[in-house]
């Protein structure tokens, strides 16, 4: 289904919930939420509507849906290939390896697969970081991809995985100008479902002046900017941020990944700016050679960071496994078994609600499009799931948003609801079923054209 097409909308009605809404006016109260066309109409206790469909919340908690800023969705096929992988090896089987060979049916098909994977385990917004601009067509699959599976997706063009190794580490190559034609003809409504924003190698993975001229295309195109910084011993030797802010270029429209190895001092450069980061907790954790979360330090100067997963082929692609792997990397702080970068003594912490913040309200704040989504505020678009607490793995649920950080799965999701569509009701996903089917023929292939054996 295009962008363009309307999906049927209904009125909707869910009474009794726990609603979480991460809008600070709000807080957390039982009650009802009622959507019509598309957005949230109303928050509150005993609403009633005659015209809307009354789906019953006792037992569950309703909040935002999750929002990744940070996900190589064009991955979607290879999913779970390498969890024990390092970071070179990530870059040499996938990026390099495997990215040359991919046709744009295998972008679509690979970002098809992650868009459904992560509606149905509550996210509902998918910053892709699509470093696989092989081509125009490789582009436009991506996108209508999303457009398709009804998730509501910032497109973050990139560039591309053939040569990979000539676009990263010191590339003196520029982005590539086809950005200007998905702007101008393809994403040129920063109000739709599915927008636009500008992935940037930034001067870790390129030079100062290729990026002093990324980012003053992005500038004139009007769109936000995201950007891998803190790579381990390649970041802490570069000092991007660093870099940025002595050539004038740091801003508050930029939304800085990983920040592993950046210094204390540049992450004060960012919150003095105003930037945003972005944290893959999971994948920071499980994958060595990039350095560690830096959660804990990026709240010591006053940012409060998103979430993101980053890779589906190291790590789970649902803010469950995110949310847990980031606090049980903060509990190493506490004991003092952390890495080097986290052994400042009176590291502010977070809990389980700040990790549901980091998911909703600061991921929205991180892709720009907070005042559309991330919390439950009457005007807002309707972008919620609702999680059933009464499932035996969150019984009893003294504490809802412990109990979700803790022990919560994709099978407790229940509803997702997107710009008031309902994508997955009663704990089924609509739709879908053959494209892991053509998820698994387009793995094949991939292995095929690159001469790898298939995984046993």
């Amino acid at each position: 289904m295009s962008q363009n097409q309307s999906r049927p909308q209904e009125r909707i009605l869910i009474k009794g919930a726990y609603l979480m809404t991460q809008d600070d006016k709000l807080g957390n109260l039982l009650g009802d939420v009622l959507v019509a066309d598309g957005r949230i109409l109303s928050i509150g206790r005993d609403l009633s509507d005659d015209r809307a469909r009354v789906i019953d919340g006792t037992g569950s908690a309703v909040l935002p849906g999750f929002i990744d800023t940070h996900r190589h969705n064009w991955q979607g096929a290879l999913r779970n290939l390498g969890p024990a992988w390092t970071y070179q090896e990530y870059r040499s089987q996938v990026q390099i390896g495997l990215g040359q060979y991919f046709r744009p049916a295998d972008v679509y098909v690979g970002n098809l697969a992650a868009d459904l994977m992560s509606l149905d385990s509550g996210v509902t917004t998918v910053r892709d970081e699509s470093h696989i601009s092989n081509s125009p067509e490789h582009s436009d699959a991506a996108i209508a991809a999303h457009q398709e599976s009804g998730i509501r997706a910032v497109f973050d063009h990139g560039w591309p995985s053939t040569e990979a190794e000539q676009w990263q580490f010191g590339s003196d190559r520029t982005h590539p100008d086809d950005i200007r034609r998905i702007r101008n003809e393809v994403l040129f409504d920063d109000s739709a479902r599915v927008t636009l924003n500008a992935m940037l190698r930034g001067p870790e993975l390129s030079t100062p002046l290729v990026s002093e001229q990324d980012i003053r295309l992005a500038r004139e195109l009007g769109l936000r900017i995201s950007m891998h910084v803190g790579l381990g011993e390649w970041g802490a030797q570069q000092q991007a941020v660093r870099q940025l802010e002595e050539a004038g270029l740091l801003a508050s429209d930029m939304t800085f990944i990983h920040c592993c190895t950046s210094t204390d001092e540049e992450l004060r450069m960012l919150a003095a700016r105003g930037a945003t980061a972005s944290v893959a907790g999971a994948l920071e954790v499980f994958m060595p050679g990039l350095g560690q979360p830096a959660t804990n330090r990026l709240l010591a100067v006053g940012i409060r960071p998103s979430l993101s997963v980053d890779t589906e082929t190291i790590v789970s692609g649902d803010m469950f496994g995110v949310m847990r792997a980031t606090l049980a990397y903060q509990q190493l702080v506490l004991a003092g078994a952390a890495g080097p970068m986290d052994r400042t003594p009176g590291l502010p912490t977070f809990d389980a609600a700040d990790l549901l913040s980091f998911a909703t309200i600061e991921g929205a704040r991180a892709a720009g499009i907070d005042d559309r989504t991330g919390s439950l505020t009457p005007g807002k678009e309707a972008d919620l799931i609702m999680i059933r607490l009464d499932h035996t793995n969150l019984l009893p649920a003294t504490d809802a948003a412990a109990s979700i950080v803790a022990g919560g799965h994709a099978g407790n999701v229940a509803l997702v609801v997107v710009a008031g569509d309902v994508l997955k009701e009663d704990g089924v996903l609509k739709g879908g079923d053959a494209v892991f089917e053509e998820a698994a023929a387009s793995r094949d292939r991939l292995f095929h054209a690159a001469g790898l054996p298939l995984p046993a």
